[in-house]
């Protein structure tokens, strides 16, 4: 381009989404977890056993703050390999066992029950739906186009965003929903 060589680029991060050639998104992911690494170490103290906030305002804290960065345009990723937001559900199962000062024995989807969070997944895909709910009823014609589109067959190995509204959920958040079930008829 104008007598210049262009160098190839593996990722381009745009609008802090790095995307790689195959749309994996295991850079970003990686990125992002870095990140909230990063966020969760300067508000330890805040955050810890030994802290003296109330569970309620730790959990505030992690969903403006560490959760919010994570799932930063989720629906463009939500659909990524199972084992690669396993890893951004680990920071959350973590924080979980440090907010409630949980022993070791404590199941995580009790730790989500206790502090009314859903699990990256199942909030992931809430995201999803409901972006994808707006996108089809906005006035631009090409934004309504590029929502609506035929999934393919379930079996078809490449997978696409909405994918993730027609995916069973894990066996964290089955887990964390069937405790929320027992929890509302026993009310």
């Amino acid at each position: 381009m104008l007598d210049a060589n262009i160098s190839w680029q593996r990722n381009y991060k745009y609008l802090g989404v790095t995307l790689d050639k195959n749309l994996h998104f295991r850079d970003h992911i990686e990125r992002v977890r870095n990140t909230a690494l990063f966020y969760k170490a300067r508000l330890w103290v805040m955050l810890s056993r030994k802290s003296k906030l109330s569970r309620r305002n730790k959990r505030t804290i992690y969903k403006m703050c560490i959760r919010t960065m994570m799932t930063y345009a989720s629906p463009v990723f939500a659909h990524a390999a199972p084992k690669a937001l396993h890893r951004l559900q680990v920071i959350q199962n973590k924080f979980c066992r440090a907010a409630t000062d949980a022993h070791w024995c404590v199941r995580n989807s009790i730790l989500h029950r206790d502090l009314e969070l859903p699990t990256i997944s199942k909030y992931m895909k809430v995201a999803s739906k409901r972006f994808f709910d707006i996108a089809g009823s906005h006035p631009n014609a090409l934004l309504r186009a590029a929502v609506d589109y035929q999934p393919p067959h379930p079996t078809h190995l490449i997978r696409r965003p909405r994918n993730v509204l027609t995916d069973p959920p894990d066996a964290l958040t089955a887990a964390a929903e069937s405790l929320n079930d027992v929890n509302d008829t026993h009310d």
